[in-house]
């Protein structure tokens, strides 16, 4: 009987702690299951981040990139900045545009007269003006006005009247402070340009001949300028004594000659002839 009771006790005894064994084991795989969960939802939000850190690094430009945007914005730079275009003027230049405005008798002002060759400065805030005189040609001849100012315009003296032969007269003021006559059809009938250097000398207009300075100009055709009939002659300043030079044959309205001509050595030796 007391083996019974010990046998009963000892089977209860193990069922006991078999049932709580079976209690753990159920703990352990709810607490499993919970850290599986968690390691899950780590996961979902690890990927989650992952995918925001890429999309952010995707954002950012790359060293590429970086280049060709300051490279846009140099580009840009350089368009909008804003370009030297005023010219630097010549000492002769600045001495003009200090004349002041003046408006003589013929209606021309000394800035209308330089434009056409009649009027010039030869020194700071001195000028000499070549005026037209109303009735002025007669004989073959034109006769012009000459003033002088020597206070920068404001005041004119007049000086020696200037006659010049009549014709097809081209004047060209010289950065120099004189004047280039270019003469063609005139009364004296050459079959050349007359070239003449025209300075005033204080008193009045002092006119200097280039002799035959274009007479031996040799056009397209292998004729010289002195033998050509029936032309004409334009002339453009260039600076200093270079004059460009364009001949039109008048019978086929061609340009049978178009250059550059410098007068410097024919104005040297007509005025060291003086």
């Amino acid at each position: 009987m007391k083996k019974k009771i010990l046998t009963a006790l000892i089977l209860s005894a193990m069922m006991t702690a078999s049932f709580a064994s079976c209690g753990n084991t159920k703990d352990n795989d709810s607490s499993k299951a919970d850290t599986n969960s968690t390691a899950s939802a780590d996961s979902v939000v690890t990927d989650e981040e992952d995918t925001t850190a890429e999309e952010e690094k995707e954002e950012e430009p790359t060293a590429e990139e970086d280049s060709s945007a300051a490279d846009d914005d140099s580009s840009k730079s350089d368009d909008s900045a804003p370009e030297d275009t005023e010219p630097e003027i010549s000492q002769h230049e600045s001495d003009i545009a200090s004349i002041a405005a003046y408006t003589f008798e013929s209606g021309n002002t000394f800035s209308d007269l330089n434009k056409m060759g009649l009027a010039n400065a030869y020194e700071n805030g001195k000028a000499y003006a070549i005026v037209p005189l109303e009735g002025g040609a007669a004989a073959g001849s034109v006769y012009y006005g000459v003033f002088n100012s020597t206070d920068g315009g404001a005041n004119w003296l007049p000086c020696e009247n200037y006659r010049e032969a009549n014709g097809t007269n081209t004047h060209i003021a010289l950065d120099d402070g004189a004047i280039l006559l270019i003469s063609t059809g005139s009364a004296r009938q050459e079959t050349y340009p007359v070239v003449s250097y025209l300075y005033f000398d204080g008193i009045g207009i002092k006119a200097v001949e280039l002799t035959d300075v274009l007479a031996k100009l040799e056009l397209t055709d292998g004729t010289l300028l002195k033998d050509a009939e029936n032309y004409g002659v334009e002339a453009a300043y260039s600076k200093g004594y270079k004059v460009d030079l364009t001949v039109t044959d008048y019978n086929s309205y061609e340009t049978v000659y178009e250059g550059q001509f410098d007068f410097a050595d024919a104005i040297e030796t007509a005025l060291n002839a003086q």
